[in-house]
């Protein structure tokens, strides 16, 4: 009934394939929204195993999968949501020795990760492939998104190039978790269907406790080492 997807924007999705890396707290709005939507092919990326701290934001993980790896516990879930998508799971670390392999084959990768350090490895890896990069980010009752896609926007290095890459334990309020996921699964659907990315060159920030959005202009850094001059 969307006029801007109709039958051939379904059709299109369809055809479509995301990697997301990540099946947390942004995964799992991200995920079920994609996996509804009816894109063809997902690859989940993750690591981890399901505990009691997750599930006040991971909802695709319940009680009964504690222990269980994430992307096990979240492509059952995901596959009863849509059994036509096809679900690649990877029980991987992303590392800058691997990233290449397991993003490559993919129109678009989706990252829902707690650590800049990861980010900038999927960051490094997306450049390098050519593919653009959706990254969100929580913290608290805030969050940010960045749609990367260079040489047309900057990418995450670009905007955060001294961000501390040391893991950190952070409190999150389980419904931010589930805003920013689902604006980057909103803005994955529009770049598949359209190719429009209505943040391009901006960030956009969102903060719980003011209930705002605000978009704040960035541009690249021609010096960058990843997307820049500066690249090797």
């Amino acid at each position: 009934m969307l006029p801007q997807v109709g039958p051939e924007g379904q059709k299109r999705l369809s055809r479509a394939s995301v990697a997301v890396v990540g099946a947390g707290g942004l995964g799992s709005p991200a995920l079920t929204y994609l996996a509804a939507a009816g894109i063809g092919r997902l690859g989940l990326i993750d690591s981890d195993t399901v505990s009691l701290s997750n599930l006040n934001r991971q909802f695709l993980h319940g009680g009964s999968d504690m222990g269980r790896p994430k992307v096990i516990s979240a492509k059952e879930k995901l596959a009863a949501i849509n059994g036509d998508v096809e679900i690649i799971a990877h029980e991987a670390c992303l590392t800058d020795e691997n990233a290449g392999a397991l993003l490559a084959g993919y129109d678009l990768v989706l990252g829902a990760v707690d650590s800049f350090g990861t980010r900038f490895v999927i960051n490094r890896a997306s450049a390098a492939l050519g593919l653009p990069y959706i990254d969100g980010g929580v913290n608290g009752f805030c969050g940010c998104v960045l749609f990367s896609n260079p040489p047309q926007t900057p990418c995450l290095n670009c905007v955060f190039p001294n961000s501390d890459t040391q893991k950190k334990a952070i409190g999150v309020l389980g419904a931010t978790a589930g805003i920013i996921g689902t604006l980057e699964a909103n803005l994955a659907l529009q770049w598949l269907l359209s190719r429009r990315n209505p943040i391009e060159n901006k960030l956009l920030l969102y903060d719980g406790l003011r209930m705002s959005i605000d978009l704040i202009k960035i541009r690249r850094d021609k010096n960058c080492s990843v997307c820049g001059g500066g690249a090797r």
